[in-house]
């Protein structure tokens, strides 16, 4: 009886608290019905306890079944997808911090060697773990909310009818393509990170720095949190493509509405007028030694604003009916 004592105990104290007392009787029952019919057949009582406990499996396995639901982080559907997309994620942060660790010696932007490099180890450390948290966050929530997730419920009662189309190859999503898209979005996120520091005019002989900044650090810096955060957006939306492997009419509409706060921070990222330093576009008319009107005051900036804006809204008008016509073809077709 201790034996058995202790199996029930094991699978009911991994049950919710307003079932253990129920589960715990039906349990015994269970119990006491194949240890009869084992001691029917001339075993030992203590010999059949054990033989009933084994036949009744793992106490934690058997726990899962009389919960109903599955009870992990990342199941076996998307776990394999989870570790190629951590590695990549892992290997682009890493390697994007000392891309940017290397690039502060080479333009000699530290006032310490010794202290960059430090940072530069913590910066390491604290963006792996925060890489590798948001990752598997993501991955959980595909997990919880797929609608395709395969439960073990669905699994006993698999009909191969069941199984979707092959998809045609305009709709299916190479692997290669969500998996460069991620790569080129956490550099971004690197670069994002160290702009003022290292995109500008850069003078051998200028004191202090040696460098005049592109934009204004501090209008910079209210813009950072939006553009990370667009650009882990950009990343959930290659995610969503790695995962579902072929374009549906859901993944279209989810990939393009994704698309819109990029858009939107661009507009009001270049429209900003304090976004760019004058003192850079100051010195670039000196440098030129031209009376064009585009290198003249903010006739420059503006173009460039206006130009990336331009192009920002082409793109995402060129997606938004590549989308369409890719959502009519497969309504067409169903």
């Amino acid at each position: 009886m201790e034996l058995i004592d202790r199996y029930v105990y094991a699978v009911t104290r991994r049950l919710p608290a307003d079932q253990r007392a129920d589960i715990e009787r039906e349990l015994r029952g269970l119990i006491e019905d194949m240890l009869a019919k084992e001691t029917k057949e001339g075993l030992p009582t203590d010999k059949a306890a054990e033989t009933v406990l084994k036949n009744l499996g793992y106490p934690a396995l058997l726990a899962a079944r009389y919960r109903g639901t599955e009870q992990h982080l990342i199941g076996p559907d998307i776990f394999h997808l989870y570790t190629i997309v951590l590695k990549i994620v892992l290997l682009a942060t890493a390697g994007g911090l000392l891309i940017a660790m290397v690039v502060s010696f080479l333009t000699g932007r530290f006032s310490n060697p010794v202290q960059t490099v430090l940072e530069t180890i913590g910066s390491l450390i604290s963006g792996v773990i925060g890489a590798f948290g948001g990752v598997t966050l993501i991955f959980a929530a595909i997990e919880r909310y797929s609608p395709e997730k395969v439960r073990a419920e669905a699994a006993e009662s698999f009909d191969p009818h069941d199984l979707p189309d092959v998809p045609q190859k305009k709709d299916r999503i190479h692997p290669a393509d969500p998996i460069a898209s991620m790569v080129f979005a956490l550099i971004a996120m690197i670069v994002a990170l160290y702009v003022p520091r290292f995109v500008g005019l850069y003078w051998i002989d200028m004191p202090e720095g040696g460098m005049i900044p592109l934009f204004n650090e501090s209008v910079y810096r209210a813009y950072l949190p939006f553009i990370l955060v667009v650009l882990v957006i950009g990343v959930i939306r290659e995610i969503g493509k790695l995962v579902a492997g072929r374009w549906t009419i859901s993944l279209s509409v989810f990939y393009l509405a994704l698309g819109l706060p990029g858009l939107i921070l661009t507009i009001l990222f270049f429209r900003d007028p304090n976004l760019f330093n004058p003192a850079f576009f100051e010195e670039i008319h000196a440098l030129s030694n031209t009376q064009d009107p585009m290198l003249l005051g903010m006739a420059l900036p503006q173009f460039i604003s206006r130009l990336i804006i331009g192009l920002s809204i082409f793109g995402f008008v060129v997606e938004a009916v590549t989308t369409l016509a890719r959502i009519v073809r497969q309504a067409i077709r169903t």
